[in-house]
């Protein structure tokens, strides 16, 4: 299972997956926005989980 609706490129995340996706259902970000400009504010994922290896 992994989250259709978010597009991740960190490769290093122990939860990226092929085609840039995460793989967890639910994934925490320190803010979410729904405007217009919501892309141009940065926002940092919580779920960021570093691969040992």
């Amino acid at each position: 299972m992994h989250n259709e609706g978010v597009k991740c490129t960190v490769n290093e995340c122990e939860y990226h997956v092929e085609c840039d996706k995460c793989r967890l259902q639910k994934i925490e970000v320190t803010h979410e926005k729904t405007s217009a400009d919501a892309m141009a504010v940065p926002h940092f994922c919580k779920s960021y989980q570093k691969k040992n290896g």
